[in-house]
């Protein structure tokens, strides 16, 4: 009879659980396991031996997160070529994890061993990135000689000069390179600059570093930019594209003009029709439909005296948008002039269908799987130029009506680069308020008014809509995870020979790389959470508490800190990235005696000196901390007993985003909270499991008289020992955490 009640009664709890599952704070999707192959990488210079079999790692999933369901110990051994040094600071071999172990063998090689454990929980990111890397002892030299001083290059006119190329620790096909050539000065806002852009023209076509035979090329200094890799970064990480068919290719080199050192740069080939480049027939007399090669732009960045331009058939940036024809330059002024009158009026006619005006499909003129691949970049990067601004080009082909997006240009001041101070809005010509700041790692940068569009194929249109998500989920397991990768392999690359740079332009380069990682991981969460579904509800305690915390925070009404994946952990993090003037917090009030200890982790990216965490105590500031700052631990200890009320919170000033913007906190614990690891351990075995839950639901029930623990029974601390403990014990030990 009482057997009968007890399974009946554990049977309706099972079935209260599966109702209440889908709320619960820690609710996940699914629990079936899969394998995971992990695939080392490694930079040039390094060789890794390693048993793939040995890495695979059989896990289930929870919030996005892979949670290990074997232990295993993953070794694998680097062995590093003539000039290559490994490079400790940039390697990700389960970088942040106690536990790695990283020892010397023969011939200077590294050995690097992990042990997972049952129950730990990676990112698929964390994973994808595994990586050895090296740096170079030297890196190319571009040896650049003119007759005049450089003081008096400018960018109208060509100037004779001479070039050597040396190559260093990395070898290229093609191998050392003398020649002739021209040189003059580049660039806009970069021109203004003390460590200067050219453009070169040789004297016959070369390869240089591997890059395929072209007289044109540039140096591009990324002066604006602390990492030096934002350009170079995107221009091969766009090589993986599936709908853009060209990508400059490019290589970092140091420069020395008339012999004197200037600087690292990266050697890029400047974007023409050319067979290896831009495969499409000029336009001609006979065929006005293309090809063309063509520069959207604004003005201020125009010569109307030199420039092929014409008109812009919307205005959406604070000054007038216009196109430049790049190629053809026919001498012909008539024939350019017909070339521009026909180009103008397919312009109009592409808008008129994207807007919807003329009753053409947008399809007619639209090359769908280019435009998706270019918005992708452009958001990826955040980049204030990349919402058909400036430097985007395009390409007609001949008798065909679509525009193809092609060749991403100039990143320097993307990807939440803290030099980038402004934005594209503007009160006469877009909705102004939809239009963000650069810097935060939150909102659309290209989806906007500012690109009418975009903004209107993306908002108006399901299907490119849908498209460009099913890419996005496409390049988040390729592209994405090794743009990641390539941050880390080119900082490694550069790092012998930056102090140079350093020394000169006063570059901050571990500063720059560190907020270029931190800045990106938080975009592409953002990101993530725009076009990869909806994600799972992480409750605010489950994921502030440390395991088996029963701490309850109360969050901010308005900007509240909301649970989060970061870093392989489930943390708070705060809510007002972007949002000027603002604070986002979250407090708990405890009784505390002296002696006792409140203890947490966080972590912070923002602008340094302006945008705070704060830790605050009885409303005295405790801590205070800006800029970035990778997770660490602060504790408080209470001096006498009394009431105890903590803040944590993360405050922003009127204007300016830095980093990613926000604070994230995690492992909350009060020591003086003996239940924080017993509560719902009523047999003292040390493990809360369903043998708990079952004894609470039998003493609840009368059948037991006392329980062994019976102190840990009262798991929601309502003061009865009742069904619902043995209820919130079921849903503790039930659902993975």
């Amino acid at each position: 009879m009482k057997r009968s009640r007890l399974i009946c009664a554990l049977t309706a709890l099972v079935m209260t659980m599966a109702l209440l599952l889908p709320a619960a704070a820690s609710a996940v999707s699914g629990t079936e396991t899969e394998t995971f192959a992990i695939t080392p990488v490694a930079s040039d210079g390094v060789t890794l031996t390693y048993d793939e079999a040995d890495f695979t790692l059989l896990c289930s999933r929870m919030f996005g997160l892979l949670k290990a369901e074997e232990e295993k110990t993953l070794t694998l051994t680097a062995e590093f070529g003539e000039g290559w040094t490994y490079n400790a600071d940039y390697t990700n071999f389960f970088r942040g994890r106690d536990g790695v172990s990283v020892t010397t063998g023969s011939g200077g090689s590294k050995i690097f061993s992990y042990t997972v454990r049952r129950g730990d929980l990676f990112t698929e990111d964390e994973l994808m990135t595994i990586g050895v890397y090296a740096s170079a002892a030297e890196l190319p030299k571009f040896y650049i000689t003119t007759q005049i001083p450089f003081s008096q290059i400018g960018k109208t006119e060509y100037v004779d000069a001479s070039f050597t190329l040396t190559l260093g620790t990395k070898q290229f096909s093609g191998g050392d390179y003398e020649g002739t050539g021209y040189i003059k000065g580049r660039g806009n806002t970069s021109w203004s600059q003390p460590k200067k852009p050219y453009s070169i023209k040789l004297s016959s076509k070369a390869s240089l570093l591997g890059i395929p035979k072209t007289k044109k090329y540039a140096i591009v200094p990324s002066y604006s930019d602390d990492s030096m890799i934002r350009n170079l970064m995107t221009y091969k990480a766009c090589a993986m594209l599936t709908g853009i068919d060209y990508c400059p290719r490019c290589e970092f080199v140091e420069v020395y003009l008339n012999g004197v050192y200037n600087g690292i740069y990266i050697l890029v080939e400047r974007v023409s029709i050319e067979s290896n480049k831009i495969d499409i027939d000029e336009a001609s007399a006979d065929d006005l439909t293309g090809g063309y090669l063509i520069e959207k732009d604004i003005d201020g960045k125009i010569d109307y005296s030199a420039d092929q331009w014409f008109n812009c058939p919307y205005w959406a940036n604070q000054s007038k948008d216009y196109f430049v024809l790049k190629e053809p330059e026919p001498d012909d002024s008539e024939l350019r002039s017909q070339m521009l009158s026909y180009l103008e009026n397919y312009m109009q006619d592409l808008h008129d269908a994207v807007m919807g005006t003329s009753g053409e499909p947008y399809t007619r003129y639209v090359d769908v799987d280019s435009w998706i691949d270019f918005i992708i970049v452009q958001e990826l990067s955040k980049n204030i130029d990349g919402n058909l601004k400036t430097s985007c080009y395009m390409v007609k082909k001949s008798q065909d009506d679509k525009l193809y997006l092609t060749a991403p240009w100039d990143f320097d001041l993307a990807y939440g680069n803290p030099a980038t101070t402004w934005n594209n809005a503007d009160h006469t010509h877009n909705d102004y308020y939809d239009c963000p700041n650069a810097t935060s790692p939150q909102d659309f940068m290209a989806i906007n008014s500012s690109c009418p569009w975009f903004d209107t194929l993306y908002d108006d249109h399901g299907e490119f809509r849908t498209a460009l998500m099913e890419k996005y989920a496409e390049y988040r397991r390729s592209m994405i995870p090794a743009m990641l990768a390539m941050i880390d392999s080119q900082a490694a690359y550069l790092s012998a020979a930056v102090p140079r740079d350093e020394a000169k332009w006063g570059v901050r380069f571990v500063n720059g790389v560190t907020q270029l990682k931190s800045w990106f991981a938080s975009r592409i969460e953002w990101l993530d959470g725009q076009w990869l579904g909806e994600s799972e509800t992480i409750d605010l305690d489950y994921a502030l508490n440390v395991e088996n915390g029963t701490l309850h925070f109360t969050p901010s009404a308005q900007y509240p800190f909301a649970g989060t994946v970061k870093d392989g952990r489930i943390a708070g993090m705060s809510g007002n990235s972007g949002a000027d003037s603002s604070e986002s917090s979250f407090t708990v009030t405890i009784d505390m005696q002296a002696g006792e200890t409140v203890s947490f982790d966080y972590k912070v990216s923002s602008e340094e000196n302006y945008d705070k965490f704060l830790f605050i105590v009885n409303g005295a500031t405790r801590l205070t901390v800006s800029g970035e700052h990778d997770w660490q631990s602060e504790t408080f200890t209470a001096q006498s007993d009394g009431s105890y009320t903590f803040k944590w919170s993360f405050t922003k000033d009127y204007s300016v985003s830095g980093g990613s913007d926000c604070v994230w906190v995690d492992n909350v614990f009060y020591s003086g909270d003996q239940l924080a690891g017993l509560l719902g351990d009523v047999d003292g075995n040390g493990v809360v499991n369903t043998a708990d839950a079952l004894l609470i639901l039998r003493y609840a029930m009368g059948l037991l008289d006392t329980l062994p623990h019976i102190e840990n029974a009262d798991y929601d601390g309502s003061g009865t020992i009742d069904t619902a403990d043995a209820l919130l014990v079921l849903r503790y030990v039930t659902v993975p955490r």
